[in-house]
């Protein structure tokens, strides 16, 4: 491989890091191994060769389910996210498949119906201080999306509003988050 010491030869096969997705039937019409699946990068390269963008870590595709939020929840969520999981996108993952396990509009809780992010008075065009989310979930998850949305006649965005909504006022409330502050002084003042 080496013809003098510190210099490399440039002919020598690279060695290969696998990445997570399939691989597909090579260009000269071999089909490719069924039994083990190996694993393709599909990152881009730069003019230098190097790989562009975080490597994929599922095999596989999520789908978008947009739905509309006010931007003090989505700001709540996205700073709790990293002490809770490591992606937002595992975080609303897990919050879906909470929300219908627990099923709670079955306990109370009521459908919330998310509002435009854009309003119009008069001629002026303004904000509602709602924002659109794009949810990215596995096929599994936008499926019972589309089934509880059709038996409970809500639309998509409504389940994932009120999914996001359960998440952030009962399953991590903020004052869960930071401890209550005033149930502290209470019992600092309460003799024993």
């Amino acid at each position: 491989m080496c013809s003098n010491k510190g210099t490399l030869d440039k002919s020598a096969p690279k060695e290969r890091k696998p990445s997570l997705l399939p691989s597909t039937p090579s260009a000269q019409g071999q089909p490719s191994e069924a039994a083990s699946p190996t694993l393709r990068e599909t990152r881009p390269r730069l003019r230098s060769g190097q790989r562009s963008g975080r490597p994929r870590t599922r095999l596989e595709a999520l789908q978008i389910v947009p739905t509309r939020c006010p931007m003090q929840i989505y700001t709540y969520l996205k700073s709790i996210a990293p002490y809770l999981y490591p992606s937002l996108t595992q975080m609303f993952e897990d919050m879906l498949r909470r929300f219908f396990t627990e099923r709670p509009w079955e306990h109370g809780l009521h459908w919330r119906q998310p509002k435009s992010a854009l309003t119009v008075a008069g001629k002026n065009l303004g904000q509602t201080g709602w924002m659109q989310v794009n949810m990215r979930l596995p096929e599994e998850r936008v499926a019972q999306i589309h089934q509880t949305a059709q038996v409970c006649g809500i639309s998509h965005a409504g389940v994932c509003y009120t999914a996001l909504f359960w998440w952030a006022q009962y399953v991590y409330p903020p004052m869960k988050m930071i401890g209550n502050p005033a149930s502290a002084t209470k019992a600092k003042s309460q003799p024993d």
